[in-house]
């Protein structure tokens, strides 16, 4: 009779991480698409803190998993990383080759 109730725990418990690590995820990307958007305008500063944050959460989505001994997680947390880092490295150099804008806003 004990049993059923240990793998309900276990099911909540390994459901409850991994909402975490896919929260922590998605709040990873949502700050990616913000340091975009901010590179776009041009604010350098807000840029690279979206982009920091962007890495912090998926380093943090990556610590959980490991903690949790969810390993998929884990190996789809790294693949995020890896992906979010090339992508960050790519639109800084993109910035730095662009001309920027005249004073008077005509080129």
């Amino acid at each position: 009779m004990e049993m059923p109730i240990a793998m309900v725990t276990f099911t909540v418990a390994v459901g409850g991480t991994w909402q975490s690590v896919g929260g922590q995820l998605l709040a990873s990307g949502v700050l990616l698409v913000s340091g975009y958007q901010d590179m776009g305008s041009r604010a350098l500063i807000g840029a690279a803190f979206g982009f920091f944050m962007a890495v912090a959460f998926g380093i943090s989505a990556l610590v959980t998993a490991v903690r949790a001994d969810v390993w998929g997680g884990a190996a789809i947390c790294v693949l995020v990383l890896c992906l979010e880092s090339w992508l960050i490295r790519r639109r800084w150099n993109r910035a730095k080759t662009q001309a920027p804008p005249t004073a008077s806003g005509r080129e």
